[in-house]
């Protein structure tokens, strides 16, 4: 068995565990996986998923957990670190707990998504390195978290061919079939990659990823999400109907000398759509007024090569509770409603 794989099941054999993960796609299908792989191992599990702000703290945690098992977040310093399983691939950040601080950890801030990161790290060696739903997660991770078909590392490339070729009355559907973009070459797809924005529907109309996280916690069967044949699977389709109208929203867009920025006021989390909908020539940083805090997103076309997660990590210290990060092409900023014409002067300044 794979060291890493026994040594979470040994931690966690006949205990009380929280699966605390963030609330993209790469967050649910990175809780769903250890999710499955403790569901007969735990004595109970409590999950939840979110995003709003980057870090599990104590208030998050419900139930009395013997171990909280982080993936794709990071764990806050307030938490007891010694009951802190820390997966995931986003780099450190200052005053984080250390890694040998931990109860446990698999970290590789290189991975392409967390989801990835537990496949290659932690199922191999083991049946779930090729069960099909659990490959099905991992690339929902990875292409949710902008992996790319031309990079899917040749492995995992195999493997999928082989198990995601779903029987239909017309024949096989294949989910590793490339398909042809209406938007031109070198746009093409492969089928799986368009059930990733199911994942991020709860995330957009909830600012949390619960309700996926839910049902990918709820089904092993890749059908029942593809052809929306569970009750929750059917209203994140709706969630997506109701998205629409958000998504053309105009936008006015400012620049500056390394980014353009633009500001929105919404309820809905839409402000990564709308950075990638209006992504040109330079990273683009949509920022949301929400109640009182200011929620950002930016994204970098893929012809630029500019760092959106070190470049927003500089802003970090330089007002006081904003929080900034991410990686190559897409990174985040949570900051004070108050503090976005401070943060608007560092950005011009920058």
């Amino acid at each position: 068995m794979n060291p890493n794989l026994k040594k979470i099941l040994d931690l966690t054999k006949g205990k009380e565990v929280f699966i605390a993960t963030h609330y993209d796609a790469d967050g649910i299908t990175s809780g769903a996986i250890i999710y499955h792989l403790l569901k007969n191992n735990a004595s109970k599990i409590n999950t939840t998923s979110k995003g709003l702000v980057f870090r599990i703290e104590p208030e998050d945690i419900t139930g009395n957990p013997d171990v909280i098992i982080c993936t794709d977040i990071k764990p806050s310093a307030n938490l007891d670190s010694k009951k802190v399983i820390y997966i995931d691939h986003h780099p450190m950040q200052p005053n984080a707990p250390m890694l040998k601080d931990f109860l446990f950890h698999v970290f590789d801030h290189e991975a392409q998504s967390c989801s990835f990161l537990i496949w290659r790290d932690i199922l191999q060696g083991s049946k779930f390195a090729v069960n099909s739903y659990m490959v099905f997660l991992t690339l929902l991770g990875y292409f949710g978290d902008g992996g790319k078909a031309d990079n899917l590392p040749l492995e995992l490339q195999v493997i999928a061919g082989e198990l995601l070729q779903i029987e239909t009355k017309k024949g096989i559907h294949n989910l590793m079939e490339k398909k042809k973009s209406f938007y031109g070459s070198g746009k093409d797809y492969l089928e799986i990659e368009r059930y990733v924005s199911a994942l991020n529907t709860g995330k957009r109309m909830h600012w949390h990823g619960n309700v996926p996280f839910e049902l990918m916690k709820s089904i092993d069967d890749i059908k029942l999400f593809i052809y929306n044949l569970h009750p929750i699977a059917e209203m994140l389709q709706d969630y997506k109907k109701q998205l629409r109208e958000y998504y053309e929203m105009p936008i006015q867009i400012h620049d500056t000398k390394k980014i353009q920025y633009a500001v929105i006021e919404c309820d809905k989390n839409i402000q990564g759509v709308l950075a990638s909908r209006h992504l040109k020539n330079k990273p683009l940083l949509v920022m949301n007024k929400f109640n009182g805090n200011i929620i950002a997103s930016m994204r970098v076309p893929d012809h630029i090569n500019f760092d959106a997660g070190a470049f927003l990590n500089e802003f970090n210290g330089k007002i006081e509770g904003l929080t900034g990060g991410g990686h190559e092409k897409a990174g985040g900023v949570t900051m004070a409603r108050d503090d976005i014409d401070k943060f608007i002067e560092l950005l011009n300044e920058s």
